[in-house]
């Protein structure tokens, strides 16, 4: 691999575990600032964090060992550590979007079973491809990113349709910062598919294609994880202060007096 191409991935790597390290270090020191109802869905937040800056240590180690400049001789680099971490982040992401709510439990459980399986077979169908492994179709990456991407779909429609209706009872705050997690969502899930396609014709190792996969996953990851784990729990901090008047005159003391 070529010094830039290298250096940037280097770069990112790091960037990625500081990033989830601190930002799960901030959700847990400070989920305490939410009411009880609310502290779950922000320690979800940070357990998902805490997942993917464990699994960026692993890619980052797994990087060096193939590309570093002491470069283990046969090694591979292994895209499944960020399977797994998807595999398990994923899902969580989606828990902690209903869990802040406070839905009834009823809306609540039917949510999460349509949600959570869909995106566990969004990510196994993904991974055949993106790790190029020859098993059914022969290995073809276009197969499994397009039956990768009816789950995700499915994911949209009941985020945006489904939720929808359960958000008109919502503080109008609340309701703003859905809207936006939602887009979040769909502007950083976008950039997975492209990152996937740009590798997909590639036969062995292509630079350009690992540079540009690499990249793309770790800036979506970044901002996925961390980015929407910080608004989950601006949404617990807003849902918090309209439910307590108490809470809301400790918390925002400078904005009451005014």
């Amino acid at each position: 691999m070529s010094y830039e191409g290298y250096n940037l991935l280097y770069n990112l790597f790091s960037l990625g575990i500081a990033s989830m390290l601190f930002t799960t270090i901030f959700l847990f020191v400070a989920r305490e600032r939410v009411l009880p109802r609310y502290r779950m869905a922000v320690m979800v937040s940070g357990t998902v964090t805490a997942i993917a800056a464990y699994h960026y240590f692993r890619m980052f180690d797994s990087f060096n060992e193939t590309f570093g400049p002491e470069a283990v001789e046969g090694v591979v680099y292994n895209v499944g550590y960020r399977y797994v971490d998807w595999f398990l982040t994923v899902p969580l992401l989606l828990v902690e979007t209903v869990a802040v709510l406070a839905l009834a439990r009823a809306v609540q459980t039917k949510m999460l079973v349509r949600l959570v399986p869909a995106a566990a077979l969004m990510i196994g169908l993904g991974y055949p491809g993106d790790a190029q492994l020859n098993v059914f179709y022969d290995g073809d990456a276009s197969l499994w990113g397009l039956l990768s991407t009816i789950p995700f779909l499915y994911i949209l429609y009941v985020l945006f349709v489904e939720l929808g209706k359960s958000l008109d009872r919502q503080p109008a705050g609340v309701v703003k910062k859905i809207k936006e997690l939602r887009l979040l969502l769909l502007a950083t899930w976008g950039v997975y598919p492209i990152a996937f396609i740009a590798s997909m014709n590639a036969t062995g190792f292509d630079e350009t294609s690992f540079v540009l996969r690499e990249a793309g996953y770790t800036i979506a990851d970044i901002l996925a994880k961390c980015l929407f784990g910080l608004m989950i729990f601006t949404i617990a901090r807003i849902k918090s202060a309209a439910d307590d008047a108490e809470f809301e005159k400790s918390e925002y003391k400078e904005e009451v007096s005014k």
